[in-house]
């Protein structure tokens, strides 16, 4: 039987993935919010998209969120993690008992905000959710021309369902789609996605040269430099302490980005950076306001720093890029951004986190 596949979310990924999984055999819809700025009248004008140079026609492009969700067999949220209580709160009505809701995010405990949501609307439906690492592709789409440019797959995408009981059944309906690698828990996927230690820190370091210039700024090329890249290399020490404290595999961020296809063997952290042929030439941030900064701090630093506050490992230099983003950009980010506690989760060590997690 085709799986039917509604996509939440035309940006980058979206479309990518609408066209991608239709090449593969999925009946796919793709849904644009009523709200969203970008113009896709090329995309809807026959539901096809150009990836890659091949034309790719979809079975369906709509903004009608009840005709997306309805008799889906998938539901994948392609979306900022900060979006994802406005989508869960838009389709949660909606939602089908059957139905799998997969999170194609950077991991930020998107599945555990995705069910409060469905509580907080009183939505009692059997459905499965879990969330990958990362966003499974990374690729570029130009509204004007109507085309993706897919440059390449996530290789080593962890994934996990919430509770994690879940997760074998999820990954069986999702396997064709991608090849993910099994996790404990949510927590495990959230503490390795690549985002957090990689954009703010170099990126904020970088500031006086966005401001100035920032459309002709490249982080991976040229903002991660032999003194920047320390910071990159000192919040991975304290995320992989984190790791250990959980009692999970412990990879440091060169190792984690070779393995997802991202950086190439048998050079320094820097050299990866600046010479990796998926990241190298990918422009921006262009400004300050950026996800590269303000995401990756509210859903990344903020919370892996709450989850090692939780568990008792120290975090400072997290907390130094937190404090210091807040200051660039006027805001308290340890008052804003995303914590276990508002996400509801109250423990005493780590354990009772993993237990919690696991359900």
């Amino acid at each position: 039987m085709t799986l039917k596949v509604g996509i939440f979310g035309a940006g980058h990924g979206g479309v990518t993935a609408a066209a991608d999984l239709t090449k593969k055999g999925y009946t796919v819809t793709l849904y644009q919010s009523p709200d969203s700025k970008s113009d896709l009248s090329k995309l809807s004008e026959n539901n096809e998209i150009i990836l890659n140079g091949e034309p790719v026609k979809i079975h369906a492009f709509t903004r009608d969120v009840k005709e997306a969700v309805s008799g889906q067999d998938v539901l994948m949220l392609a979306i900022p993690a900060p979006a994802v209580e406005k989508v869960a709160e838009n389709i949660g009505p909606h939602i089908e008992d059957g139905q799998h809701i997969y999170i194609n995010s950077a991991s930020a405990m998107c599945s555990i905000r995705f069910r409060n949501v469905m509580d907080k609307l009183g939505v009692d439906k059997d459905i499965k959710v879990g969330e990958s690492m990362s966003l499974t592709y990374a690729s570029r789409y130009n509204a004007e021309t109507n085309e993706a440019n897919l440059i390449g797959y996530n290789e080593y995408n962890l994934f996990a369902a919430y509770p994690a009981k879940d997760t074998d059944e999820m990954l069986e309906v999702l396997g064709g789609m991608y090849d993910f690698v099994k996790a404990d828990t949510i927590i495990e996927v959230t503490l390795n996605n690549g985002n957090p230690e990689s954009h703010p820190g170099p990126s904020i370091l970088n500031a006086g040269r966005i401001d100035y210039a920032g459309d002709s700024f490249y982080l991976y090329k040229e903002g991660i430099t032999e003194h920047t890249v320390n910071v990159v290399h000192k919040i991975d020490e304290e995320r992989q302490e984190i790791c250990r404290k959980l009692g999970y595999d412990a990879v440091d961020k060169s190792a984690r980005s070779v393995r997802s296809g991202y950086f190439e063997e048998g050079k320094p952290l820097l050299k990866q950076f600046n010479e990796s042929p998926m990241l190298r030439e990918i422009l921006g941030p262009t400004h300050l306001e950026n996800r590269y900064i303000t995401e990756d701090v509210e859903s990344g630093l903020v919370l892996w720093a709450s989850i090692g506050d939780a568990v008792g490992v120290d975090t400072p230099v997290m907390d130094a890029v937190i404090t210091l983003t807040g200051v660039l950009l006027e805001r308290d980010y340890f008052e804003i951004g995303l914590t276990l506690d508002k996400l509801g989760i109250e423990i005493k060590d780590a354990e009772e986190l993993n237990q919690i997690m696991t359900g």
